[in-house]
């Protein structure tokens, strides 16, 4: 049986400030969207009653964010480092960079932010100072945000446990307790060794061994195979954040994309949702980098509420958007679209592939 989680709608007000600094949409899901399991598709959301085209259907806190920009001395995108606000930190309104000098990716919106982000970032501080270059010289820039991401995972994990509240508490103190924000949010996301190629899986074990074992430079407690399992999981759930609505189906001539990415984040509720190649749901960052779904059209009840994993402008026959689904999330897609528009003498071995969230 599908399993209900309630929440109360919170009204819309100003901003409140939590030690200064600005809060502004809570944890939200809609009483209507309710998480089931499928026996192919594993976890997903689905409507128990009407939800109307442009209802908020979710609003999800990143567990960890980096900013993914190419040039952070001068680039306007960079996101505070503080999880309490990850706010746009654009140069005009003023930056400040780590003390340590650590890596220029790294910046708070105010001296408050960062102050009040000392314990989290002194986590990761060393590490990237160790290790940053290295990566970037020897592998590529996305095995290091990749790399970053997890350091970033263990560092809410590292803070949350030495505090007698979650990090996050202060933040929403109404989030509903029903939903997992917490690390065990993250331990229930889908992806394992299984999901990937034996090739990639051991290149990241390559990773593991060499930069992100237990140590005085990333002192996370955790053993190799679990660290391990962990990138699997966060490769198969992150997502990137983009200035404009992901899973646009009814598409402009020329159609619009959804912009250029600037940064990525794991979401232990939002990864619930599976993908379709016609959504009923769009998705897209709120201003402190919260996953916002919204009701692309009416949607019925039993219906399965899905997004897009990628962006639909992109990719707009049934031949690319499978050998991308196929390249970058290890499954065919067997969406209403997509089945439509297979040709008919064209067969296709469904082999039960499993199915990532992202």
């Amino acid at each position: 049986m599908s399993q209900v989680v309630y929440i109360t709608p919170i009204k819309e007000s100003e901003p409140t400030r939590v030690d200064g600094i600005p809060q502004t949409q809570p944890y939200w899901i809609h009483p209507h969207l309710i998480q089931s399991t499928d026996p192919l598709k594993g976890r997903q959301f689905r409507a128990s009653n009407l939800i109307p085209k442009g209802a908020c259907l979710l609003v999800d806190r990143p567990y960890a964010i980096i900013p993914v920009v190419d040039d952070p001395e001068t680039n306007e995108n960079l996101v505070c480092s503080n999880p309490a606000c990850n706010r746009r930190a654009p140069h005009h309104k003023g930056r400040y960079p780590c003390p340590n000098a650590c890596i220029p990716d790294v910046v708070w919106c105010s001296d408050t932010c960062r102050h009040a982000d000392q314990t989290r970032h002194g986590f990761e501080c060393t590490w990237l100072k160790k290790y940053s270059e290295p990566i970037r010289a020897k592998w590529s820039e996305y095995d290091f945000g990749m790399l970053w991401i997890i350091v970033r995972l263990l560092a809410t994990r590292h803070t949350t446990e030495m505090s007698d509240q979650s990090a996050f508490d202060s933040i929403t103190e109404s989030s509903p307790k029903q939903l997992k924000h917490s690390w065990e949010g993250i331990e229930s996301l889908c992806g394992s060794h299984d999901t990937w190629s034996h090739e990639q899986v051991r290149q990241w074990t390559t990773f593991v061994k060499k930069y992100l074992q237990d140590s005085p430079v990333l002192p996370h407690g955790l053993g190799t195979d679990r660290v391990l399992h962990l990138i699997c999981q966060e490769e198969a759930n992150s997502f990137g954040l983009y200035p404009r609505e992901t899973g646009i189906f009814s598409l402009l001539n020329p159609p619009v994309d959804r912009g250029k990415q600037f940064a990525a984040a794991v979401y232990p509720t939002a990864a619930i949702a599976n993908h379709s190649c016609i959504p009923n749901i769009i998705h897209k960052p709120d201003d402190q980098g919260g996953m916002v779904f919204t009701a692309s059209r009416d949607i019925q009840p039993g219906e399965e509420c899905c997004i897009a994993y990628f962006d639909l402008t992109q990719y707009p026959d049934i031949t690319s958007r499978r050998e991308h689904l196929r390249k970058s999330f290890r499954f065919v897609c067997q969406c209403e679209r997509c089945t439509s528009e297979e040709p008919q003498e064209e067969i296709i071995e469904w082999t039960a592939m499993p199915l990532v969230d992202i």
